[in-house]
């Protein structure tokens, strides 16, 4: 046990070390996480921080590999299982830290997602049987055993990838999985998957601290891809013969909302004639959001379910095979009826009726981030660049916020010039009684005379008006310079609009 505290300790030292000095690498060479139509964070935020994870995670077992002591003895008695994951860790991690950088696109990261898959079959990673819960034996798969493991691997990978779409959210549900599966591994005897697990959860836990809502950094691929080979490998390594289900589960239910969420996705795009992959905010932490929950307490909410599902999943472990599939079919209904009551029985929740929810407006979460960030702010300058960020995110052709017809702040969309062809139509928000004014430009197309539009851009006004009067009514800055990357990913937005 001192040799998983120490692993434990190692990690979430290393972790809190290496994620700010990441921070600083990528806001120096600006790679950023762009808001857009899918996200809920409204502002660029520094990604990579994945970087960090995998650090902090080799960190402690390659010390004990350069030590004598217990656990370094356990660890040189499995070097198949030790290659594995250094090799298929460092892999999967390469491609996340190219996509990061320079975009990965999705057949270059299936490539490399399969590839790792074979190779942590070959080094006994693999999945040999699957047993039936409900007492009927274990099916042993044969020649079947190498398309379910890689299967499994590429699932679990992209599942976890998935789930990253709040602060916190994925690296949360990580270390509630991976505290499951240490379990796990201590009642199986496996001394290596412990070890390896107590380094995740540490590194996990120390990368948490700059993640958690409000997200100063995020972990982007390379940390989403990375976490979720390790849960699929430590899933088979902590699974015992006979028991695979019990073992698989755990991720499964782990990951369920996610999973379900995406299948969700899939069938409402093919349902609206949408392209697959296209880009929503109908997942089920949008849907959260919109119900009227805050950031932290959607994040929190998903928080208990994961454990709730984890700890169902180590029941398991510890129940007969009749008990465990009364569990799985439990946890199935429950399931089933939170779903139903979050989803379908909440018309906010189903984006119905919603206010929010216009082309050239922001969205409710977007409107209550930047109201919450005016209201604290203390500068004009600090106003200016919120307001930017804002009409980034919507399909606005400009902005002005005036006093006495004097320009405080102004805007200027990328979408003028196709815009002017479809005409434009002015909409003026009084602020206050000073005044002021803020003027919004938006196509005909985009505008519709819709209070979806509207009424978002009222309630910023509104905060608008408190921040003025509290701080004089000051100059606000010039919008900042945007970044090579910024002006890219406006181009692109400008570009597939309809002529």
């Amino acid at each position: 046990m001192i040799s998983f505290a120490v692993a434990f300790l190692v990690s979430l030292l290393v972790a809190a070390i290496a994620t700010p000095l990441v921070l600083k690498v990528a806001l120096a060479r600006e790679l950023y996480d762009l808001p857009d139509e899918r996200k809920v964070h409204t502002r660029p935020i520094p990604r990579l921080g994945g970087v960090a994870i995998v650090l902090a995670f080799f960190a402690p077992v390659t010390g004990l590999l350069l030590i004598e002591a217990g656990a370094s003895i356990a660890l040189t008695q499995s070097w198949p299982q030790i290659i594995g994951l250094y090799v298929g860790g460092i892999l999967i991690a390469a491609i996340g830290v190219y996509d990061d950088i320079k975009g990965a696109n999705a057949v270059q990261k299936l490539v490399v997602q399969v590839g790792v898959a074979v190779l942590m079959f070959f080094l006994d990673y693999r999945i040999d049987a699957i047993s039936d819960p409900f007492g009927g034996g274990a099916v042993v798969l044969g020649t079947f055993a190498l398309p379910v493991t890689v299967l499994w691997f590429v699932g679990v990978i992209n599942a976890v990838n998935l789930i990253d779409g709040l602060d916190g959210l994925a690296s949360g549900i990580g270390l509630i999985s991976v505290t499951v599966l240490f379990a796990l591994a201590l009642m199986g005897g496996n001394t290596i998957a412990a070890l390896f697990c107590a380094s995740l959860a540490g590194a996990l836990g120390g990368f948490l601290i700059f993640n958690f809502n409000p997200a100063r950094i995020f972990m982007g691929d390379t940390g989403s891809l990375f976490l979720g080979f390790v849960l699929a490998a430590f899933s088979i390594s902590t699974s015992s013969k006979g028991s695979t289900t019990i073992a698989l589960m755990v991720p499964v239910l782990a990951l369920g909302l996610p999973i379900i969420d995406t299948f969700l996705a899939i069938g409402r795009r093919v349902r609206k004639q949408r392209p697959i992959f296209s880009a929503d905010q109908d997942h089920i932490h949008h849907k959260l959001l919109r119900a009227g929950l805050s950031h932290r307490q959607a994040v929190l909410t998903m928080y208990v379910i994961a454990a709730f599902l984890a700890g169902a999943a180590l029941l398991l472990r510890v129940t007969s095979d009749l008990a465990s599939g009364l569990i799985l079919l439990v946890v199935a209904v429950i399931l089933f009826v939170l779903f139903r009551l979050l989803v379908h029985r909440n018309p906010d929740v189903r984006g119905i009726s919603d206010p929010m929810a216009g082309d050239a407006g922001p969205d409710r979460v977007q409107v209550q981030a930047f109201c919450a960030r005016v209201d604290e702010a203390d500068r004009g300058e600090v106003i200016g660049a919120l307001l930017d960020e804002l009409a980034l995110s919507t399909r606005l052709v400009s902005a002005t916020v005036s006093v006495d017809d004097a320009a405080l702040y102004s805007y200027r969309g990328p979408f003028d010039k196709k815009a002017a062809l479809r005409g434009i139509t002015d909409y003026r928000i009084p602020l206050g009684g000073a005044g002021g004014e803020l003027n919004l430009q938006f196509t005909d197309a985009g505008i519709r005379g819709d209070l979806a539009v509207i009424l978002p851009w009222e309630l910023v006004a509104a905060s608008l008006t408190r921040a003025l009067d509290r701080l004089g009514w000051p100059s606000l800055a010039p919008a900042p310079v945007r970044t090579a990357r910024q002006k890219i990913a406006l181009r692109e937005l400008a570009d597939s609009l309809p002529e």
